[in-house]
């Protein structure tokens, strides 16, 4: 994905810019791909930091696809 994209820029903004439903639906998947980005990026913030160590997160607690067979 190219930093220049519409969702990029958008998100990227001080403050960011939300109205991802308004861009034309071929660039929903984009939409999609940058808030992922962005939530993972945030996710592995948070256990670097507030998480270290352990925490109550179910969500940092998942099995793994090996684990769970």
């Amino acid at each position: 994905m190219k930093p220049t994209a519409n969702p990029a820029v958008m998100i990227c903004m001080d403050p960011p810019r939300y109205g991802f439903s308004g861009l034309p639906a071929a660039e929903h998947v984009t939409a999609f791909r940058v808030l992922v980005s962005v939530f993972t990026v945030a996710d592995t913030r948070r256990r670097e930091t507030y998480c270290e160590g352990g925490c109550g997160h179910h969500w940092h607690n998942l099995a793994t696809t090996t684990e769970q067979q």
